[in-house]
């Protein structure tokens, strides 16, 4: 079961200023990227069909003159509104385990492929945050995987 999401208290007063807790709304995506990557290489070996995939030379998008793509990609992202998910942990695990486990696997992606695991992070206030227990850091480091954080917030007032 689910940990319930934190709320602010409930005797606190309408107009008062809530900081910390978690995260309001995050996406986290796993891409592989190399030169001579092709998409359904690795949705073969991983058993796994991308969210969003290019290959090196062809129109990187379907609209009229885009650029052809420079290097081959292939992502999967899960995103706030896939997942009822609100602790960002539990999500990395939920998009992790849809993976394989065994790092030989992985082994087997092209060389000098880079594999990152990105979060997206949409802060409302200051002092939000979230962790990164040892098994994921290991599912990373194992696989060498690289993690990559953007931090969107607004600008709030002082306090």
């Amino acid at each position: 079961m689910k940990r319930p999401r934190p709320q602010p208290p409930k005797d606190a007063p309408p107009d008062a200023a809530w900081l910390g807790g978690p995260i309001s709304w995050f996406s986290i995506s796993l891409t592989v990227r190399a030169d001579d990557l092709h998409p359904e290489h690795v949705t073969h070996l991983f058993d796994v069909e991308p969210t969003h995939s290019q290959v090196k030379g062809l129109p990187r998008s379907a609209r009229a003159n885009a650029p052809p793509a420079t290097f081959g990609s292939w992502a999967v992202c899960l995103t706030s509104e896939e997942t009822d998910e609100w602790d960002v942990t539990e999500a990395v695990r939920t998009l992790i385990a849809r993976f394989p486990q065994a790092p030989t696997v992985w082994e087997q992606l092209p060389v000098g492929a880079q594999i990152r695991l990105s979060f997206g992070l949409h802060l409302e206030t200051r002092n939000q945050g979230f962790s990164i227990p040892a098994d994921i850091l290991k599912f990373a480091a194992d696989r060498n995987i690289e993690l990559d954080f953007d931090i969107y917030s607004e600008r709030t007032a002082t306090v």
